[in-house]
């Protein structure tokens, strides 16, 4: 490894290491999907595009979201690049295909985002069973405004929308248990086995 990407590395890790980056990245997946509903209230096409293109950054923010807590814990995530992009390059494979649909003239920008913006719910959701409670919240807030597109006019729908992301963002910075959701961690595929560690730091 050179020096610059040994240095970068460290700043990352450093990074991941401060005692609230689980907040600021459930806060940006938040602000991600905000301004993907703000962008749809406002011109079909950059909202297409913009759900389009964010995709690799729910896959990020899984990712260091998984790292940071591998660096709380200890325990080291053995195979979660490998489940991660099941999901998430199973996802993009979908939207690849929504992105094909409505370049033949199939469907317009407007059901093309909505499709993207269920997919990416749907990601995310999964996700949760992996990442856990905050990742299930963002995926109940996809699926929620989806709906609140589909069924309601503009302002109700954009004030609704508001009220759901107060709501869920709350509930993500004010509740850390796991509840009765699952979350699939058996250490044989998921995690290399630390005696140090009994798994209940993982769930907290």
């Amino acid at each position: 490894m050179s020096k610059d990407n040994q240095l970068n590395s460290q700043g990352l890790e450093k990074i991941l290491r401060h005692q609230n980056i689980d907040e600021y990245i459930f806060i940006s997946l938040i602000a991600a999907s905000f301004i993907g509903e703000l962008m749809m209230k406002t011109s079909l096409h950059i909202a297409f595009i913009y759900w389009l293109t964010i995709t690799p950054f729910f896959f990020t923010a899984s990712i260091l979201s998984e790292k940071a807590n591998s660096l709380k814990t200890g325990r080291e995530t053995k195979h979660l690049i490998r489940y991660e992009l099941f999901y998430w390059g199973s996802a993009f494979a979908a939207v690849l295909l929504v992105y094909l649909l409505w370049d033949m003239e199939r469907i317009g920008p407007s059901e093309a985002s909505i499709m993207i913006h269920i997919i990416l719910a749907h990601t995310m959701f999964l996700t949760g069973i992996v990442l856990g409670f905050r990742f299930y919240l963002v995926g109940v807030l996809l699926f929620s405004t989806a709906v609140l597109s589909i069924t309601t006019d503009f302002s109700l729908g954009f004030s609704l929308d508001v009220a759901v992301i107060i709501l869920i963002t709350w509930l993500g910075l004010k509740i850390k248990n796991q509840f009765m959701l699952p979350i699939f961690k058996r250490d044989s595929d998921f995690v290399k086995p630390d005696i140090n560690f009994s798994g209940e730091e993982r769930r907290n």
